[in-house]
């Protein structure tokens, strides 16, 4: 029998959260002052409340009296004005002001606490925060001193009991940073898993650790340089570690604010050591970089709302021996977004190395659930 106490617990636990996410009135008194908050006007509807997060894509708006977020699209909203002094970031520049305009739908109208005026694009915000003048609280002090960082971390389990015992955990952690054309990027995704027999004691069935950290150089429009640095080690098929700088030139293209597609290319090389290192030796070579990396969100979907599908692809054929050396990496994800931190992701992992070892093969395809929190 399969116990997945663990998953059950998380499940009720998430959508218990989304149950409560509603808005429900609390019912307590407030003053004068307080009910005037941020204000909203989205297809002739006023909303009150307060700004909880900008991004190129939507806003979100905690309305007065609710425990929830609302989304809403920037095509959907007829005018902006806010009580709160808001922290932006855009264009290596930093200001504190106050919205009192929305313009073309692509543009805030700030002012300033000198009463100067400013115009910003929303696609050119890289972090919007609420002033601690406003908001002195640790959470948001922390949010503006360490600004332009977003990510999610997603786990998953299994504990399995019957006729093999299996223990096993995935982690996969994403994090952003992105200041004016300067951005980094952080994927890590860790799996382990035991198992034990009545006749085999308990060994390692899976020890797998994939890293890539990233830099680029959004220099002109859609354009950017980059330079990647990928490492893993994974010890049932006997990969000891694994380095693979590589550097190089991709392009954005953008079809919409959430669906858009990057390809890029450059050199690489690669450098292997094994578990074995009598039976196996190390191996390096020169490689060719090619890579993919995409998003495709639909929002306003019945039931779920919102459907993100992203992912990416990373090729290194052997500039001497394609055809005998080449490593691939790719992670393909399905995420619902449960609640305004709180989400659900089916993540698909393909492995495709020239392993020396026949008996764990060159393929390799991971199919798991995972819950993420999203800050």
């Amino acid at each position: 029998m399969v116990f997945n106490f663990i998953k059950y617990f998380l499940l009720f636990t998430f959508f218990t959260f989304q149950i409560n996410a509603g808005g429900f009135i609390n019912g307590e008194q407030v003053s004068k002052e307080e009910e005037i908050r941020d204000t909203i006007v989205v297809h002739g509807m006023v909303l009150h409340g307060k700004i909880t997060k900008i991004d190129s894509e939507r806003l979100s708006f905690q309305i007065l009296y609710s425990k929830g977020q609302s989304h809403f699209a920037y095509r959907d909203i007829d005018s902006i004005t806010t009580k709160y002094n808001y922290h932006i970031s855009y264009n290596r520049m930093d200001i504190e002001g106050r919205i009192i305009g929305i313009e073309d739908k692509q543009y805030l109208k700030v002012v300033e606490k000198d009463n100067k005026q400013r115009t910003v694009k929303i696609a050119d915000i890289d972090n919007f925060v609420m002033s601690v003048n406003d908001d002195d609280s640790f959470e948001n002090r922390v949010r503006n001193r360490i600004p332009f960082t977003k990510g999610n971390i997603n786990v998953g389990f299994q504990l399995e009991n019957g006729s093999t015992v299996k223990d096993s955990i995935d982690v996969q952690l994403n994090l952003k940073h992105k200041q004016a054309q300067h951005e980094v990027l952080l994927y890590v995704d860790y799996e382990y898993e035991t198992r034990e027999t009545e006749t085999t004691p308990k060994y390692d069935y899976t020890d797998e650790l994939i890293g890539i950290l990233t830099y680029r150089n959004h220099f002109s429009n859609n354009q950017f340089w980059y330079s990647t640095l990928a490492a893993d080690y994974d010890r049932p098929r006997q990969i000891k570690n694994r380095y693979i700088p590589s550097a190089g030139y991709g392009y954005r293209f953008e079809f919409d604010k959430s669906v858009w597609l990057e390809p890029f290319m450059g050199l690489a090389y690669a450098t292997t050591r094994y578990t074995d290192d009598l039976l196996y030796p190390d191996k390096n070579f020169a490689a060719a970089s090619f890579g993919l990396t995409g998003k495709y969100r639909m929002d306003d979907i019945a039931i779920i709302n919102t459907f993100i599908i992203d992912g990416f692809v990373m090729y290194y054929p052997s500039l001497e021996n394609y055809d005998e050396d080449w490593i691939l990496r790719s992670n393909l994800n399905f995420t619902i977004p449960l609640f305004d931190f709180l989400s659900v992701k089916l993540a698909v992992n393909y492995i495709n190395d020239s392993n020396p070892d026949p008996t764990v093969g060159n393929n390799k395809t991971t199919t798991k659930l995972l819950f993420g929190l999203d800050f």
